[in-house]
């Protein structure tokens, strides 16, 4: 399980002193053979500078095993971390934003005794989505954060309410000091209309357009107090050949069999 568990981290050109704090604590209490996928969004309708493109080489050429994704236009955050996952190596990962104070050198033990000795394949640290450990194979199964959430906002509901509609639990907690969020919301861009916290409006509106918020046959999450949701847009699989492609890979370097997942 050791080797079993990739670091993807989301950010933006406004964090990138942030980014820098947190992959040097990242890289001084977890073994430098972890791989940590770097997912470097653009501003929405911004041209991505150039000295900031640099300064993310450099700093992933920095430490070892750093694998950046560059972004040349701004993507969602649900596109981003299934990005980071989907690209890792590794079955599990701890998916981060840049705003994490990441101070405890015992963190990445903790999660892997964790996922050892659990059946948890998707659960967040603490309460919140701005640090998290998800499988692949789970996450094929939930179908994925939901691209149509095109900005960022909401994609940690909707995966609340996927969770507790396939398996009618709520998504595990665990508890592991020195990791929390600094929220950092105080950021502002003219290219970017908000509704609170400086997160953008449009993830809102096609949220509740996307749910029913409140019927009795409805589905209760933690994340939504007393609101019962009902997902009135279907969902479409998404990356719907992940799992074959994975399960047959083996077969470049000397095919033995191809495997369909069902």
């Amino acid at each position: 399980m050791e080797n079993n568990l990739s670091i993807c981290i989301t950010t933006f050109k406004q964090r990138r002193e942030m980014i820098k704090d947190l992959v040097n604590k990242i890289r001084n209490f977890v073994p430098e053979y972890v791989d940590i996928i770097l997912l470097i969004n653009g501003n929405n309708q911004e041209e991505m500078p150039d000295d900031y493109r640099r300064e993310m080489l450099q700093l992933s050429y920095s430490y070892k095993n750093i694998y950046p994704i560059f972004c040349p236009e701004f993507k969602s955050l649900s596109k981003l971390w299934n990005t980071g996952i989907i690209f890792s190596k590794t079955e599990y990962n701890l998916v981060l934003n840049d705003d994490v104070e990441f101070s405890n050198p015992n963190a990445y033990n903790q999660i892997i005794d964790h996922l050892q000795n659990s059946n948890d394949e998707l659960f967040t640290i603490g309460h919140e989505f701005s640090h998290f450990v998800c499988g692949k194979t789970i996450l094929h199964k939930l179908g994925y954060f939901d691209e149509r959430l095109c900005a960022f906002g909401e994609e940690d509901g909707d995966m609340h309410y996927r969770y507790k509609r396939m398996f009618g639990s709520d998504i595990p907690i665990v508890s592991i000091g020195g990791i929390r969020n600094k929220y950092a919301y105080s950021l502002s861009s003219e290219n970017l209309e908000t509704h609170c916290q400086n997160k953008p409006r449009l993830n809102r509106e096609i949220f509740f357009q996307m749910y029913e918020m409140d019927s009795p046959e409805g589905i209760k999450t933690r994340l939504h107090g007393p609101n019962r949701l009902v997902k009135i847009k279907p969902d479409i699989q998404q990356y719907p050949y992940e799992i074959f492609a994975r399960n047959n890979v083996h077969n470049i370097a000397k095919f033995e069999k191809v495997i369909f997942d069902d």
